[in-house]
């Protein structure tokens, strides 16, 4: 058990307790910066919108204006195309071979609004057209016609040919439908744009597609298809076009907010959408941009209601998700927008339950760029001291350095991270914060870990169980400290959005846990006082000890099943989990959520927690065959409990929580089972 003569030496405890106290500091502007970003944003399809209201029958102006009740704050309005236009039944593109054998796509009888609409976004788009004669005359700069000279109407049959094939023709942008944005504009919405990306576009095209946006009112786009604007090779240029600062967006002239500060069309960042160039358009824009997260129309007819109101809570206030792109729940009924109502309002309801301590209490409006964390630089050089303190001291519990050796490793490492961290950027903040998420649970283990005394001594179960509180809760104060690390190191923006995450999410969960396997392998830690030669001799013995032990069919069996699942668990972990989530899992999660402030990780109050308590009671109880078995298991809970707090998109507070409460929770089932073991196996052995 952990003894004083195994806490660090006083320079390492030095070095520890002003990096932490700096990753504090750090982790209080990431903080800030999370408060004042409280505000979500919620959007509805107007095609969704427009169609509900035809099949119940209402003005959609009337139904714009109860769901806007609900906390509905955007209109989400998807880009016209030729295709679209073309099922409208308002034109009739046919595609023409000219003598030359090039093919051209002759459009014919349309009226002069939609002529000059599609002759201006065409022009935006860098394709031009050619119009016959006697159309010639109503051609306008403008996507809106003007009046003739001789006062006659315009709105007769006009044709104009396109130096384009109608097949690659057919999905090119032609502008927001003005009929959309009119009733946006009439709701007092704000209005979110959908468009594609289009062939050949350039900065040129890509600033004037976007400028034509702004002066929509559109004050944030969502791209449509398989790309974003600009890819491939353009995101840098799209992305200077929608920073704070790009293009600003128009307001309506008798707008209440013309004397609030300028606004600019934002970013809107699909959750999980896997857009083509999203990485890198994310990248360049260095997280300012709105996340968002949308449930496909097709995964909405198979969900649920309660799943997908739980989404968007989720979404919301565990994953800094803030434009929540709803769309409507049915369509049949004897009344569907009253059943939407409900829905929406269960959605805002879900979303803003709780108080500010919890991470809820959220609020609805246009939603907000998260502004930069503006963390000191000086903090991140201390940082590095500290994570290199920390890696010395998990090293000093494995192998017996020496005092020498040990000062000498701690000057080298601490001046290579603290050069990694400040001079290195990004990339250097993430390998010196996956340094710490490795050293500092494994530390908590090593600390942590049984120690065979002299006298051998067999505690009664309650001192068994008080002193197993007493050790998880230094281990976790152990692994709090490399929490603050990690915190500090990674507090910036683009994290908070997820437009960059934490590095080797895998390996900082196996490493730890093969330092720990080591460590009963070679017959425990370095033991206090011991000298080199008598831990390489000792380390020797049992790891031939163990090589030598006779496989027996139940330990093989034990021992395949525990990799198993520890495997299982890894596959499990990270952003890209390569194994889901079983249906029956997802159902205890939502009557968890339901309980709890916050939803504790499985692995934690499950399996990584209670082994621990299991494994430091059983050796104190003297049941030590089974304690290092257990207490290797155990070694999860610490390591996921770091884990939990490199998902830097997941809000502070909501990760203090999960956190706490797994430890919590996870501590009483450990001493329930030992308590339950403690009825049903024999009284150990002196």
């Amino acid at each position: 058990m952990p003894t004083k003569s195994r806490l660090p030496g006083s320079i390492l405890a030095v070095a520890l307790f002003i990096a932490t106290i700096a990753g504090l500091a750090a982790a209080k502007y990431r903080l800030h910066t999370e408060e004042a970003n409280r505000r979500v944003e919620i959007g509805l399809e107007w095609d969704e919108v427009s169609r509900l209201a035809q099949f119940a029958h209402r003005d959609v102006n009337d139904v714009l204006t109860e769901f806007k009740s609900c906390g509905v704050s955007t209109l989400v309005i998807q880009e016209d195309t030729f295709t679209t236009l073309e099922q409208e039944g308002v034109l009739h593109p046919v595609r023409t071979v000219l003598p030359n054998g090039r093919s051209v796509t002759q459009i014919d009888g349309i009226g002069s609004r939609l002529f000059n609409r599609i002759n201006y976004e065409l022009a935006l788009r860098g394709i031009p057209t050619s119009i016959d004669s006697q159309s010639a005359r109503t051609f306008s700069s403008t996507r809106f016609p003007q009046p003739a000279s001789d006062g006659t109407s315009l709105d007769q049959g006009l044709s104009f040919t396109v130096p384009v094939d109608y097949t690659n023709l057919r999905t090119f942008g032609l502008g927001l439908p003005p009929e959309a944005c009119s009733a946006a504009v009439a709701a007092h919405l704000q209005i979110a744009g959908r468009i594609g990306n289009f062939p050949g576009v350039n900065a040129t095209s890509a600033n004037n597609v976007l400028q034509d946006l702004a002066s929509e009112g559109v004050g944030i786009v969502i791209f449509n298809g398989e790309e974003v604007l600009g890819y491939r090779g353009m995101e840098p240029s799209v992305a200077e076009l929608l920073k704070e600062g790009g293009v600003a967006v128009t307001r309506p002239a008798d707008s209440a907010e013309n004397n609030k500060p300028a606004r600019y069309l934002a970013y809107g960042a699909v959750e999980f959408g896997k857009q083509k160039g999203d990485e890198k358009l994310s990248a360049a824009l260095n997280g300012d941009l709105i996340r968002v997260h949308s449930i496909q129309a097709g995964e909405m007819g198979q969900l649920d209601r309660e799943e997908a109101i739980d989404r968007f809570a989720k979404a919301a206030r565990e994953r800094n998700i803030r434009f929540c792109y709803v769309r409507l729940l049915t369509f049949a009924g004897p009344d569907p927008v009253e059943e939407n109502v409900r829905f929406l309002n269960s959605i805002a309801r879900a979303i803003s339950k709780g108080g500010v301590m919890t991470g809820g209490g959220l609020q609805f409006g246009p939603a907000r760029r998260y502004r930069e964390v503006g963390t000191p630089r000086i903090l991140f050089p201390l940082l590095g001291v500290g994570v290199a303190a920390g890696t010395v001291w998990m090293l000093a519990l494995l192998l017996p350095l020496g005092d020498r050796p040990e000062k000498i490793l701690l000057v080298l490492l601490s001046i290579v991270l603290a050069v990694v961290s400040t001079l290195g950027g990004e990339l250097g903040r993430k390998l010196a914060a996956l340094l710490a998420g490795i050293s500092f649970p494994a530390a908590a283990c090593l600390y942590a870990y049984p120690v065979s005394d002299s006298e051998r001594a067999i505690y009664s179960a309650a001192e068994s169980m008080k002193r197993a509180i007493k050790t998880i809760g230094i281990a976790s104060c152990i692994t709090l400290i490399g929490i603050i690390h990690v915190v500090g190191l990674l507090a910036s923006r683009p994290y908070m959005v997820h437009a960059s995450q934490y590095l080797g999410i895998k390996a900082q969960h196996a490493v730890p846990l093969l330092v720990v396997t080591l460590a009963a392998l070679v017959g425990g830690v370095a033991l206090p006082g011991e000298k080199k030669r008598k831990y390489i001799d000792r380390a020797k013995m049992n790891l031939r000890d163990a090589m030598a032990e006779p496989a027996r069919f139940g330990t093989l069996l034990f021992g395949l099943i525990t990799l198993a699942a520890l495997a299982l668990i890894i596959a499990r972990t990270g952003n890209d989990a390569a194994v889901g989530v079983s249906g029956f899992e997802l159902k205890a999660r939502a009557i968890l959520d339901r309980i709890m402030p916050v939803r504790p990780r499985t692995k934690e109050f499950l399996i990584g927690h209670p082994a621990f308590i299991l494994g430091v009671s059983w050796w104190l109880r003297g049941r030590r065959k089974i304690a290092i078995p257990a207490f290797v298991i155990g070694s999860l809970g610490q390591v996921s409990l770091l884990n939990t707090f490199c998902h830097i998109h997941t809000p502070l507070i909501v990760s203090a929580w999960r956190g706490a409460t797994g430890v919590v929770v996870g501590t009483a089932i450990g001493l329930a089972l030992f308590a339950l073991g403690e009825q049903l196996m024999r009284e150990p052995e002196r």
